[in-house]
C-alpha cells in the first residue's frame, strides 16, 4: 500500500469519530447493523452509510451479502491495523 492510500484512509477515519465507533463496535464481535446502531447510538441509516464507506475501503466485510435483511459485518484485519493507527497516533 502506497503512503497516499495509507493516509487517505487514516483521512477517512480521523474525520468521523462514528466510522471509529462502528470498527470498535466490530471488534468485539460481528454484528448486524441495527446493533451497531444500538452500540455507538446513532441511527441505522448513518450506519448503512458509515459500514458501505468502510466497506469501500476495505475494512469491514459483509459476512453474508446475499442475505438482504439480516447482513452481518465483521472487521477485516485493515480495518484492526487502522484503528490501531488512528486511535494511537492521531486520536486528540
Amino acid at each position: 500500500m502506497s503512503k497516499k492510500d495509507d493516509m487517505s484512509i487514516i483521512s477517512l477515519l480521523a474525520r468521523s469519530k462514528k466510522r471509529i465507533s462502528v470498527l470498535k463496535s466490530l471488534e468485539k464481535e460481528d454484528k448486524i447493523p441495527s446493533k451497531i446502531s444500538k452500540d455507538i447510538h446513532d441511527n441505522s441509516n448513518h450506519v448503512s452509510k458509515y459500514l458501505k464507506t468502510l466497506k469501500e475501503a476495505e475494512l469491514v466485510e459483509c459476512l453474508n451479502e446475499d442475505d438482504k435483511r439480516y447482513r452481518f459485518y465483521s472487521i477485516t484485519d485493515k480495518g484492526k491495523y487502522y484503528l490501531d493507527k488512528v486511535e494511537k497516533d492521531y486520536n486528540d
